[in-house]
């Protein structure tokens, strides 16, 4: 019998072949296998029974890194096997008279081949953090890949980082500029690196070099010392191999200095995690009070200063190597988390990572770029932009980076019932670019989506599934705004991707929005806008495949189909339309975008709006009074902000969030002080008022404003327990505002989104009481719940339209 099989899934770059080619092998099978683009293409010749057997197996066993949607079967005659050898001999590169013979004599590997991808939006593989057998390999000094730190294998090493287009072969990536030696020619015939496309060695791979940048700080008292540190350096080096260029890094890094240094995916920043060499860095990137990342050279090093549950430790050694926010067991000198509670650790994902950590211990290591600027893959921008700071050296390889990819960050949600959930802060390296799967048919039409300004992300859609693009950043920075439009066209060449229609946020002041309307007009398609809140929680249900449910959707800002700004909406969705059931009351703010960085001129807004204007200072109830750069608001971060401020626990965020993180960190400390419980009688109880305006729902924010106001500076109650009965307020006004809700509506799912909902503490009271109260509670675990999974929402909008 002769069959052909398709195998559609993330089934390239992961030894797919190879695995097929032993698989077949094992069950006597003959034939030959080969990537398709979008799949791969399996031909066999054998019994019928053994060949479902073998089809069989297929569905269940595949290589670490893979997974398969669908393997589909077809039998074929003599005559249509003929047409189909004859239209694949060019790919035969081991037999010129292959396509002469009535059936193959063994199973092969065979050429990939070029194919339309306009049916399939095809699943291609992330970045692949290093595998426990080419670490083991690289620290072996037996080994002739001992200390070779770009070590890679089948399993492992650089994927969408390094592509030019598909089929993945060795010769469309950035592979191609290196010739493999006769002993890396061997294994990839055979063995555990046969098929590795990144397959390389000492002798005919990328190699590091340390090139050194001028920096000379002459008020510095110790100037001479570094004088001093760097000739020793430059005079200890035997030749100019990669490891000699390693060691010397690793002295500058043994004398907190920072180097720059290039990754599989970008390039990063590399420090010892001292106040010292802290302070430097956060000069060089222009970055005051953001906490650094801390990379370990294993698990047994990270449990030295974290406490680490099962799903941490799952997620840390995952092949995405993702950064972890974990709770802080010994903490690091000030500068490099700051005031956080966590450390958002992680672990090596490429070969030079664990040699620099190994030689050094922990190291801060960030994205090379000033703050808020796209990760740098370009070796001339990279010394432009970095010579003559503080960063004295950079370690640099010739591997041609494609496409940027920063460290993804995630961190986890344990409830009551025991489950841990693994959730996304950035959504990055390591899981892009693959894709999050509709649970029916989906969109006929290509979908292109832009996300909204505040990072940002595109995606695409067709058929079943939506592409998210990696983290992008804030679109009023120059330079991620040219980023997308150029990832976007790096996607659609691809993919072979040509959008039909577009969909955008609907803020008329949108830099996403705008660019948007540029690319529709400039190809004629079709545009349309999703509102803010709505697409977050369409976030939501494009990942659990639901048609409808009521929202709960708290963040910052979204402009609302009234004009207002909107950020805590309760939402009933219905297919592709929502209606606004409640909200939390409307204030006026003053003072435009300064509003989201002054949590001390928030609450005096809020004084204003709560009748104590004695309270307020006379220029902002002058600007309030004249709707001077006035707006109304619905934001819960903005809550979060006057709280923070009115309970003398942060003033201003220097960063996005630092209020909201810092009044979380006070409620987590009351919670640990107190066990954890929330049970009546051990914090100060507090409501919100829940006001009824015809069939629409309103919490009243001003209510809740004045009760924490009076329990401060009144009965004096302590600003942690205030903080934890605020968190409180909120969960119980959720709960009450989804039970009004399925009263009126019937609906018993409920999805939480926005930015808020970082907030591990809100999150877990808040999924824990919805539970109580017989609710299905479903969050975001594909995509971030910010907005970084807007344009996820806006692509299922679309799908849901079209069905």
């Amino acid at each position: 019998m002769i069959y052909k099989i398709t195998v559609k899934g993330a089934v390239q770059g992961v030894g797919y072949r190879p695995f097929i080619l032993k698989k077949a092998t094992e069950y006597g099978l003959k034939g030959f296998v080969r990537n398709i683009g979008a799949a791969v293409d399996i031909l066999v010749f054998g019994e019928e029974k053994i060949i479902f057997d073998f089809t069989r197996m297929l569905e269940s066993e595949y290589p670490s890194g893979a997974f398969v949607l669908s393997v589909e079967k077809t039998i074929i005659d003599k005559a249509e096997y003929v047409r189909y050898i004859d239209g694949l001999s060019s790919a035969f590169s081991n037999s010129n008279s292959i396509h002469n013979l009535e059936e193959p004599l063994e199973f092969m590997i065979i050429d990939s081949k070029e194919v339309d991808l306009s049916s399939e939006l095809p699943v291609f593989l992330p970045d692949i953090g290093i595998c426990d057998d080419c670490m083991s390999e690289m620290l072996d000094d037996s080994d002739r890949r001992y200390n070779y730190p770009l070590i890679s294998c089948a399993s492992c090493g650089p994927r969408i980082s390094i592509l030019d287009k598909l089929p993945y072969d060795r010769k469309t990536t950035a592979m191609i500029d290196f010739e493999m030696c006769p002993d890396c020619a061997r294994e990839y015939k055979t063995g555990r690196r046969l098929h590795a496309q990144t397959i390389s060695c000492h002798n005919c791979g990328p190699q590091y070099e340390i090139k050194y940048l001028s920096y000379i700080n002459d008020s510095d008292d110790n100037t001479n010392n570094k004088i001093d540190i760097i000739n020793i350096i430059r005079n200890d080096i035997s030749d100019n191999n990669s490891y000699d260029s390693v060691k010397n890094a690793i002295k500058l890094l043994e004398n907190n200095e920072i180097i720059g240094l290039k990754g599989s995916s970008g390039y990063q920043l590399v420090c010892k995690p001292v106040n010292e060499a802290a302070l430097k860095l956060r000069n060089a990137k222009g970055r005051e009070k953001k906490p650094f990342a801390v990379m370990f050279s294993d698990i047994d090093s990270i449990e030295e200063y974290c406490f680490v549950n099962s799903k941490e430790k799952e997620l840390l050694k995952s092949s995405a190597r993702p950064i972890v926010l974990l709770n802080t067991k010994e903490s690091f000198d000030y500068e490099v988390c700051k005031d956080s509670r966590y450390i958002g650790a992680f672990l090596p994902s490429v070969g030079i990572h664990r040699l620099l950590c190994d030689a050094v211990g922990p190291l801060i290591v960030t994205s090379a770029n000033r703050s808020d600027e796209p990760i740098i893959i370009d070796d001339d921008i990279f010394i432009k932009e970095f010579t003559n700071t503080q960063v004295q050296a950079v370690l640099m390889h010739k591997r041609r980076i494609n496409m940027p990819q920063d460290d993804s960050v995630m961190y986890t949600c344990t409830l009551r019932n025991g489950n841990t959930l693994g959730l996304f802060t950035r959504r990055a390296r390591g899981f892009v670019p693959l894709p999050v799967y509709t649970s029916y048919s989906g969109t006929s039409s290509r979908i292109l989506a832009f996300g909204g300004d505040l990072k940002s992300t595109f995606s695409l859609a067709y058929k079943d599934k939506i592409i998210p693009s990696q983290y992008l950043g804030d679109l009023r920075d120059y330079g991620v705004n040219d980023n997308l439009k150029r990832l976007i066209f790096q996607y659609e060449s691809l993919y072979k991707f040509a959008p039909e229609k577009i969909v955008c946020d609907m803020h008329p002041l949108y830099e996403s929005v705008r660019m948007a309307t540029e690319y529709s007009d400039k190809h004629n398609l079709p545009i349309y806008k999703v509102q803010h809140h709505h697409a977050h929680i369409l976030s939501v249900m494009a990942e659990k495949g639901l048609k409808s449910c009521i929202g709960v959707s708290f963040d910052g800002t979204g402009y609302g189909v009234d004009g207002n700004i909107w950020g805590g909406e309760f939402m009933y969705l219905s297919g592709a339309d929502f209606e606004r059931d409640g909200h939390m009351s409307y204030v006026n703010l003053c003072g435009g975008d300064n509003a989201s960085r002054n949590a001390k001129l928030v609450k005096e807004c809020y004084y204003n709006a709560a009748g104590y204007s004695e309270k307020v200072s006379a220029i902002i109830r002058a600007a309030l009074d004249n709707n001077i750069n006035v707006f109304t608001t619905s934001s819960i971060g903005r809550l979060f902000d006057c709280i923070s401020s009115l309970l003398r626990i942060r003033d201003e965020n220097s960063f996005e969030g630092e209020c909201a993180i810092s009044l979380e960190k006070a409620a987590w400390e009351f919670a640990k002080a107190n066990g954890s419980s929330d049970s009546e009688g051990i914090y100060r109880e507090l409501n919100c008022d829940i006001l009824q305006e015809n069939d629409h729902f309103i919490a009243d924010q001003l209510s809740l404003f004045r009760q924490i106001e009076k329990a401060f500076y009144q009965d004096e109650i302590p600003a942690n327990e205030l903080a934890f009965s605020f968190h409180m307020a909120l969960t119980d006004t959720i709960v009450r505002m989804c039970q009004l809700i399925r009263n009126k509506r019937g609906e018993n799912k409920v999805c939480l989104s926005g930015g808020v909902f970082g907030n591990r503490l809100l999150l877990s009271k808040t999924i824990d009481r919805l539970s109580d109260f017989g609710f299905d509670v479903y969050v975001n675990e594909q995509v971030p719940a910010g907005d970084a999974g807007i344009s996820v929402g806006q692509a299922y909008y679309l799908m849901l339209k079209e069905e």
